[in-house]
């Protein structure tokens, strides 16, 4: 019998596909053939010494070819998207960590990534939640007052919260101060719309300790500007406290209780994060603590 080349060609390919596969001939012939039954059309034409495509297979093949491809191509994109080291990484945090925190966390990033663009959205902490909810950043840098169904919360760091004072204030001569010790004197303190006074709010409900004087503020840089122009005392997060803040106003550590709220990155329930937010969350963890550390109310206090 007369063997083409076409159809010896076909032979060699299905031993060779066979092999690739890890299958028998006879396994391979078996799949084909259900493929076949399924598609309820003959793709091959087979003898004893050959087998040849059907006009349904020459139809069929580079179809088939094209679908493989495209699954080898979108596999591979996947592939790509998670272990890529460029593009652009967008991050929602508060105020205090923007100015306090990120400065040097985004240098040594920086130093190590240079490749990676980086779009910083300062937000309150509502508008960091809906930002990373909505997928508009792929993670946050803030607090949590509660728990949410579609956001959970790395931790990082907790943040105690501390006084500040004038540094001729009665309260600047205290190692510690006590939350009570605070009613007699005008308190500066952010509004009840902000996630600082719910948290601390929650915190203190079974404490008198408010003083009847209030002033409110929106941003906490504007409370550090009224206590050191003399006209009261603040409660604000430790993270907030700036690095030269000795030379203007005095920072002691609130006890009893002591109250903290605890910094962490952000981000959608049941979602992985991309390659560069991972690398980024590396160098978070690594720098974080120091940089708390390195603006720490107990060292301000033994100045």
């Amino acid at each position: 019998m007369y063997v083409s080349g076409r159809e010896s060609r076909a032979c060699d390919a299905l031993v060779r596909v066979s092999a690739e596969l890890a299958l028998s001939a006879s396994a391979l012939t078996r799949r084909i053939k259900r493929l076949e039954d399924a598609l309820d059309v003959a793709l091959f034409e087979r003898t004893t010494r050959s087998v040849a495509l059907t006009a349904s297979g020459e139809v069929f093949l580079p179809r088939a070819q094209q679908v493989l491809q495209d699954l080898d191509a979108s596999i591979r994109l996947l592939t790509e998207s998670m272990h890529d080291r460029t593009g652009t990484l967008t991050i929602a945090c508060i105020p205090t960590v923007a100015k306090h925190m990120l400065p040097g966390i985004v240098g040594e990033y920086h130093r190590r990534r240079p490749e990676v663009r980086l779009r910083l959205i300062e937000a309150s902490l509502a508008a960091v939640m809906e930002r990373v909810a909505a997928g508009d950043a792929e993670f946050g840098i803030a607090f949590l007052v509660n728990e949410t169904p579609e956001l959970t919360i790395d931790d990082l760091v907790v943040d105690p919260y501390v006084l500040a004072c004038p540094k001729d204030h009665p309260l600047a001569a205290r190692e510690t101060v006590a939350w009570r010790e605070l009613r007699p004197w005008p308190l500066i303190v952010s509004g009840s719309a902000s996630g600082n006074r719910r948290m601390l709010d929650a915190a203190l409900r079974d404490i008198d300790w408010r003083p009847d004087r209030l002033i409110e503020i929106e941003h906490l840089t504007t409370s550090l500007g009224l206590v050191e122009a003399g006209l009261g005392i603040s409660i604000i997060p430790q993270c907030a406290v700036p690095r030269n803040a000795e030379a203007r106003i005095s920072v002691r550590p609130l006890i009893d209780p002591t109250v903290a709220r605890t910094l962490g990155l952000i981000r959608r329930r049941g979602t992985k994060l991309s390659a560069v937010a991972r690398d980024f969350r590396v160098t978070l963890r690594r720098i974080t603590p120091f940089s708390l550390a390195s603006a720490s109310v107990f060292e301000l206090c033994k100045k």
